[in-house]
């Protein structure tokens, strides 16, 4: 609400931005900060004493700043081919893409990467196991690894060597099957606000992807990385825990994106929906249901990617937090 902005004023700013084309980014973009201006004056003034900032964010790696699923998947499938090298004797040509496309529609409920070894073997055993895995992975995972004999951190480690092996040996190659989602690495060089990355991922990986794709460099002991959250529900909060101490947050607005529903709804039950914005990425690795439970839960805002752009660099989204009433093209976009 425009509180600090005179009705008669809100109302212009309302106007003018109903007769605002989506077609104009330049002229949107200025009026979004006109908006800014209106809702938070004085707010340079407010903040220099503290040097703090107007806004903080902390974002998910994979599924959020990059798609890592193509270098995900096939690092699964060579892993489990070489695990178990009978059971992929004749997983080739068409059957291979079959098991790397059930891969990608699995990736919403991947925890650990050695879980997508797991999927891979069922893929292949199992055509069409997609939809038991999406269904019920957590009840299928111990009592498949259970039914084959397996260790869990056996598997793992195989599948850690394999993908340090890639990386070792084809760096290149590895980086290119990690792409920046469409406009992040842009909006990132242009976000003049502090952000933190927190991930499942290891550190030295999201330390060489983040220089070698998003043009952040960035060392692996940085204390813009909180990485190997695991188990990400609880350890991402933790890490929000932290970050809200750090001095840059006094006074700022806080926000935290991830396309993990379960860690959203983590962070809810642990009281943070007070202090932080909590956003669900529909680009990332979340499924249709994910993101209508997210439309209609307290505390969390699903999020479009245009939208986490217009965050990055405004500190808000148009339309939803400027105080004024959505264009329909917004509405259909599930802007409220």
């Amino acid at each position: 609400m425009l509180a600090s902005a005179p009705l008669s004023a809100w109302k212009h700013t309302c106007r003018a931005r109903a007769s605002l084309p989506r077609a104009a980014p330049a002229a949107r973009a200025l009026a979004v900060r006109q908006r800014q201006r209106q809702r938070r004056p004085g707010r340079g003034m407010a903040a220099a004493p503290r040097a703090g900032a107007s806004d903080v964010f902390v974002l998910d790696f994979d599924g959020v700043l990059v798609d890592s699923e193509p270098e995900v998947s096939t690092s699964a499938f060579d892993a489990a081919r070489d695990y178990w090298p009978a059971a992929f004797a004749s997983a080739d040509g068409a059957a291979k893409e079959a098991v790397l496309q059930g891969l990608r529609e699995c990736r919403p409920v991947l925890v650990r990467g050695y879980e997508s070894m797991v999927m891979a073997r069922l893929l292949v055993e199992r055509p069409g196991a997609a939809a038991g895995i999406l269904g019920g992975w957590e009840e299928l995972l111990p009592a498949t690894l259970e039914a084959w004999g397996e260790d869990w951190l056996t598997l793992q480690r195989s599948f850690e060597e394999h993908r340090a092996g890639w990386l070792d040996r084809d760096r290149a190659g590895w980086l290119a099957c990690n792409t920046p989602y469409p406009g992040v690495f842009e909006a990132l060089a242009a976000c003049e606000a502090p952000f933190y990355i927190a991930s499942s991922k290891a550190a030295h990986r999201v330390a060489a992807l983040a220089t070698g794709v998003l043009g952040v460099p960035l060392a692996q002991d940085s204390p813009r990385l909180f990485c190997s959250l695991l188990p990400p529900n609880e350890k991402k909060v933790e890490a929000l825990r932290a970050i809200e101490q750090r001095p840059v947050c006094e006074g700022a607005r806080l926000h935290f994106v991830d396309d993990r529903l379960e860690t959203l709804k983590a962070a809810v039950e642990a009281g943070l929906a007070g202090r932080w914005g909590l956003y669900l990425a529909d680009w990332g690795y979340c499924t249709e249901e994910e993101k209508a439970e997210a439309a209609a839960l307290p505390g969390v805002r699903r999020l479009a990617l245009r939208d986490f752009l217009e965050l990055l660099k405004w500190g808000l989204v148009a339309g939803v937090d400027d105080g004024c009433e959505p264009t329909e093209e917004e509405v259909r976009g599930g802007v409220k």
